[in-house]
């Protein structure tokens, strides 16, 4: 039985050559959240505010976060309530890019 070392993936996380495969995960989604998010799309806003954004982590880890800094951007994807009481659902965009569907 094969033994794994407390910290191990944090080790690896900081390997230089692990980067450009995160980096490469991080974008092949922001790449699914974008297709995804072309069929509704009425100014193009929420499509040009995806972005791959590297953050620092745990211990010294550089993590890759997708975002949409679109100010409507939760309510596309959670939904959200019009002026009128209509309930409008939400897409799940990263959410599908993320985990399919």
């Amino acid at each position: 039985m094969a033994t794994v070392y407390k910290g191990t993936g944090t080790k690896i996380a900081k390997l230089a050559g692990v980067q450009p495969v995160l980096q490469a995960a991080a974008d092949e989604i922001r790449a699914k959240a974008v297709a995804l998010a072309g069929g509704h799309t009425d100014t193009g806003d929420y499509v040009s505010s995806l972005k791959v954004k590297t953050v620092p982590g745990k211990r010294g880890v550089r993590d890759r976060l997708i975002i949409a800094d679109d100010p409507a951007s939760t309510p596309i994807e959670f939904g959200h309530l019009t002026k009128s009481g209509t309930w409008v659902e939400g897409q799940y965009i990263l959410t599908r890019a993320l985990y399919g569907g």
